[in-house]
């Protein structure tokens, strides 16, 4: 593989993913996609992955309206659970998880 090619390929749309937390975060991603819910897009909300590396979590948001978001947080958190993923509520938003993948 050449220096510019990223290390840990490609994800969904040829996302490059260039380190650890590119290719555990695009993991999430797929666990969620692979559930039929929709990652967030021009004029789509649904969810979003950001954070995590060295050691942190994850966070899922939810980015539609606040009306239905803890019933889509909930399946967000089923999904993951059910792929064998830590999730925990974010304290501070209930349109948030904090996601850690189990070795």
């Amino acid at each position: 593989m050449s220096d510019d090619e990223p290390k840990f390929g490609y994800g969904l749309g040829r996302r490059p993913l260039w380190s650890e937390r590119d290719r555990d975060a695009e993991r999430v991603r797929d666990t969620l996609r692979g559930t039929g819910l929709m990652e967030f897009s021009d004029g789509r909300n649904d969810f979003v992955v950001e954070g995590g590396g060295t050691g942190q979590p994850f966070l899922v948001a939810f980015t539609g309206l606040t009306n239905g978001a803890r019933e889509q947080v909930g399946t967000y958190a089923v999904a993951l659970r059910s792929a064998g993923m830590r999730v925990e509520p974010d304290s501070d938003d209930d349109q948030n998880l904090q996601v850690w993948l189990v070795a």
